[in-house]
């Protein structure tokens, strides 16, 4: 569905060569700094310093430079770069503060802190400031990680900025001080060596009522809906809370036609009491609003390309984000004596992609983003200008994978830091690092590299040529080192510590190699590491009061659980292994990295169920002494390690929900410092769309959308995560690009060590930080998500003849004629489940966005059910159509079931034996040998045979 506005933005950006406009009247601080105060008070008269205190680096002093409402103000200066690092290396160089004591004041009657800033400092293109309060009372602020009460103010430069934080969520009964402090983070060359801020106004403010801030539970007159809108086909619906009316309406924004009036469905569960308001049935494209009682939505779309704006806004974030790279109004050229060395040689290693708020920069982020560009390349193939876009994108981040390899496995791994660096090499701010060989990185490398190349082929051969060869070397580097790849300091502990995602890596890699080049041998090899990734999963029923299975271990010891904190790569294996179903369907061990697929994707949906209504999909199963059995590794995987995580660890484990023999499912992860789960969420939305394609599965199709939707608003707070995207996006902490369209923070938290959302107004690193982690997940998801649902075919026995496609959920008729001479017809549909009608004929298909379904002339139709008589399974089997059916079937933990033909409407009794009763079984029903057409019958829960 066309939006003028935003398309207008697009050609204005020339199509992302410029940076996307951003519209800032949408922050959700803009609605809270507006809400009045109805108590304040005066915190500073700045009549002397007496009460004030500078760090070594702080210069402080009362001017009458810059004036408010006649008075004078405080005046805040440092320098903007150093000669060296005072704490880590290639980090922030220092945050020196100014104070303003208290005598331990007693602060719990006000909820809200604003002043008046000021900045003066030119040829900055964005600048920050941030606050700390410091409380000494029995719950000490800041906390072990200086997050607790610290706010980074977002500010206009050389202009008075009015800015507040509310603070309902922060101790503040013994407050000592509040602190400002600014970042050392360099400067560019056309910006001056000093930071300077004036300050004014300083309140402690009370409003009536504050933001919600934690909790499950929508806060009252909200509605909980998707600010990007809804797909046709989906299911549809929005959240409010307990107290909401028992109708609500969904209305024709631009008729004011009321197009459903309908009642309220009540949910009360864990999480709280919700009101669900469901207006599935409705399907045509169009903006809606929804009203409930007194409370009315923002407008949004119905329409089949709601995720593409966000797409586009995607591409802007990395565009952005470009090292190396002159970006308008956003940095200079950037970062020229960045130097990666191995032995003898150096290369400067600028370029690709900056990967969040500070200027890092790391192969893992860059390997996935080039595959998740050409990957949504691929699937956004008959958009032409999205689609290049998109290449061109992808190309930029492939350049510097490509540049930075040495040739001999060895590659930059990471570079850059947080700050801006004057690009002469051998100044004392040149970013030094050293080239490494690990094996899971050039997995990841050669899969982004074999991925280019096929989708190259045609566009640019001669380096598609050239990606192919150094896919094979990359692959064939981290193949030595499959069975000795271990843990250092060096690497990523969230993303290469970890056996299962070395070997889901290994074979996507082959796989995609084995794909483009045709080659037998990465064939051999990706089904070789494929029995790696099987031996790592559960797969049978666990001896818990609450038996779910199909989850990773972290190696084939099955020793500890596969989990994540701020960041994921939940969706890895099922990629792998489903790119291996599809490039070789006639494998015999095809039915068992399908079943691996079924095992692990209704895993997902049973565990997204105990987040209702949200179906977010939670973090991971966990041990309570799970820490305790291996602290150090523990400890290894933590940002600022200390022997105290490992009794937090316990207590957040705890508060999960109890599984039994220990076991906990927890809805966030257990975490510390780093904290946010929007890459968690989004990369288990990646788990449930590759299992949504495989299995032709519209439940969990639907799965994945809700990932997307908890992103852009429909999550407790109401509040879209990426910037520019939907409504309410609050700020986040950007602190060197500034704020970008189409960033995504790493994402909402839990209460200390609670299981439950936690997002209060501070914005500060690492949970209200832009990573680009989180979006590289949404892209490969949004992709995959923006497309329809096309059935194709020659009903050649009666050309020219109307087919009907009755969709079942909203009874919405679409007809067409075949073409007169051959029969053939192509029709793009929603998602869901269809009738299709002709020439008498029925034919019923599950459609799923992306995949393509063909209809003949037989119009054949099958349908198969089960039932358990103890280890015997009997299935039911009927055909109908013109022509007869020959059946065959694959199976897993089974005995085997012989091939079996049925003419139109004879049925069939089929029996089997379950080989083993503490194992989900799974059969895979085949028509006339089409794959594509299977039906899966398999247990929904375990199955008692006794």
């Amino acid at each position: 569905m066309t939006n003028p506005l935003f398309d207008k933005h697009l050609q204005d950006s020339k199509m992302i060569h410029q940076p996307l406009f951003l519209a800032e009247d949408e922050y959700y601080e803009h609605v809270l700094g507006t809400t009045p105060a109805i108590e304040s008070r005066v915190l500073e008269t700045f009549e002397n310093l007496e009460a004030w205190e500078a760090d070594p680096l702080a210069n402080l002093l009362l001017s009458d430079e810059q004036m408010w409402e006649g008075n004078r103000t405080i005046k805040f200066t440092t320098p903007t770069r150093l000669e060296k690092w005072t704490e880590s290396y290639a980090r922030i160089y220092a945050t020196p503060y100014i104070s303003r004591k208290f005598e331990k004041e007693d602060w719990t009657a006000y909820n809200r802190i604003s002043l008046r800033i000021r900045p003066e400092m030119p040829g900055f293109k964005f600048v920050s400031l941030h606050l700390q309060l410091v409380n000494e009372g029995t719950d000490p602020v800041p906390d072990r990680y200086n997050r607790e009460g610290c706010h980074h103010f977002n500010l206009k430069n050389h202009e008075w900025n009015h800015v507040s934080v509310e603070i309902p969520n922060v101790a503040r009964d013994r407050v000592a001080a509040l602190k400002f402090g600014y970042d050392i983070i360099g400067h560019e060359m056309e910006a001056v060596k000093e930071s300077c801020f004036y300050l004014s106004d300083i309140r402690l403010e009370r409003v009536e009522k504050t933001a919600k801030w934690s909790g499950w539970e929508p806060e009252a007159g909200s509605i909980l809906f998707c600010g990007s809108g809804y797909q046709p086909g989906a299911v549809k619906t929005a959240i409010t809370g307990e107290s909401a009316a028992d109708l609500f309406k969904l209305v024709d924004a631009k008729s004011g036609r009321i197009v459903l009036k309908k009642s309220v469905i009540r949910m009360e569960n864990e999480q709280g009491k919700f009101s669900l308001l469901d207006f599935s049935e409705v399907q045509t494209e169009g903006s809606y609003l929804l009203i409930c009682g007194e409370t009315v939505t923002r407008t949004f779309p119905i329409a089949e390309d709601v995720w593409e704006n966000s797409i586009w806004k995607t591409i802007n974030l990395f565009f952005c984000e470009r090292c190396g790279f002159e970006v308008p109004g956003i940095h200079k050229y950037c970062h020229g004596n960045v130097v990666d060395h191995h032995g003898d040689k150096s290369v400067v290693a600028n370029g690709g992609w900056h990967d969040a708020a500070d200027m890092s920069q790391n192969l893992t982020n860059t390997a996935e983003a080039v595959y998740a560009f050409f990957y949504a390349a691929i699937a956004q193939k008959e958009n032409v200008p999205l689609f290049e876009r998109l290449i061109e994108e992808g190309k930029w981040g492939l350049d510097w994978m490509l540049r930075t390899r040495f040739g001999d496995g060895y590659r930059t791994m990471g570079s850059g830091g947080s700050v801006w660096t004057s690009h002469l090499i051998g100044d004392c701010d040149q970013l030094d690092s050293q080239a490494q060989n690990l094996a899971i990185e050039n997995f990841m490398a050669a899969a982004a590299e074999a991925l280019a190349a096929e989708v190259l082929e045609d566009i640019d051969p001669p380096q598609s040529r050239y990606l192919r060869q150094v896919a094979k070397e990359d692959w064939g580097f981290a193949y030595e080192k499959l069975d000795f790849e271990e843990y250092t300091e060096a690497m990523d502990p969230a993303r290469v510590s970890s056996p299962i995602l070395l070997y889901s890596a290994g074979v996507l890699a082959a796989g995609h190699i084995y794909a483009v080049t045709g080659d037998e041998y990465y064939a051999e090899k990706a089904v070789e590491i494929a029995e790696r990734v099987l031996a790592c999963q559960q797969t049978e029923y666990p001896d818990w009061d609450i038996p779910l299975t199909g989850f990773y271990y972290r190696d084939e010891k099955k020793e500890q659980i596969q989990h994540y904190n701020h960041r994921s790569h939940e969706h890895e294996p099922v990629m792998a292994l489903s790119l291996l179903c599809r490039i070789l369907p006639e494998h015999p061990d095809w039915i068992r990295w399908y079943h691996a697929i079924v095992l692990h994707t209704e895993y997902l949906k049973t565990a997204a169920g105990y987040t209702a209504p949200y179906l977010m999909a939670p973090a991971s199963i966990y041990h309570e002494d799970e820490a305790d059995q291996d602290a150090e590794l523990f400890l290894n995987q933590q940002a600022f390690a200390h022997s105290g995580m490992l009794a937090e660890y316990r207590e957040q484990v705890r508060n999960g929900m109890a599984l039994g023999q220990g076991y906990y499912l927890r809805r966030f992860p257990t975490w510390f410092s780093y904290r946010g789960n929007n890459g968690l969420v989004v990369a288990s939305g990646n788990l449930a769309a590759f299992g949504a394609e495989v299995r032709n599965d519209y439940e969990l199709l639907q799965l994945a959308q809700r990932q997307l939707e908890w992103v852009v608003g429909k999550n407790p707070f109401g509040q879209s995560l990426m910037l520019g995207e939907g409504y309410n996006y609050a700020q986040q902490y950007v602190c060197l690009p500034g704020p970008l369209s189409g960033s995504i923070c790493v994402g909402i938290q839990s209460y200390r060590n609670e299981d439950y959302p936690y997002w209060p107004q501070s914005n500060n690193a690492v949970y209200r930080e832009m990573w680009i982690h989180p979006s590289i997940r949404y892209l490969l998801l949004a992709g995959q998500m923006n497309r329809k649902a096309i059935v194709y075919g020659w009903l050649s026995d009666a050309p020219g003849t109307p087919l009907e496609a009755e969709n079942l959920a909203s009874r919405r008729l679409t007809v067409i004629n075949t073409d007169p001479h051959t029969g053939g017809f192509r029709l793009e549909l929603p998602s869901g489940e269809y009738r299709f009608k002709w020439q008498g004929l029925t034919r019923k298909l599950r459609l799923v966005n992306g995949r393509e379904y063909r209809l003949d002339n037989g119009f054949a139709d099958y349908a198969a059910t089960w039932r358990a008589e103890g280890d015997t399974l009997i299935i039911s089997l009927s055909a109908s159509g013109t022509k007869p059916i020959e059946f065959t079937f694959l199976t897993d933990n089974l005995v085997e079931i012989k091939p079996v033909t049925l003419a139109p409407g004879e049925t069939a009794l089929l029996n089997t034996v379950i080989r083993n009763s503490l194992r989900p079984w799974l059969v895979v029903v085949v028509p006339d040998g089409r794959l594509e057409d299977k039906q899966e019958l398999y247990p929904g829960e375990k199955v008692n045979s006794k």
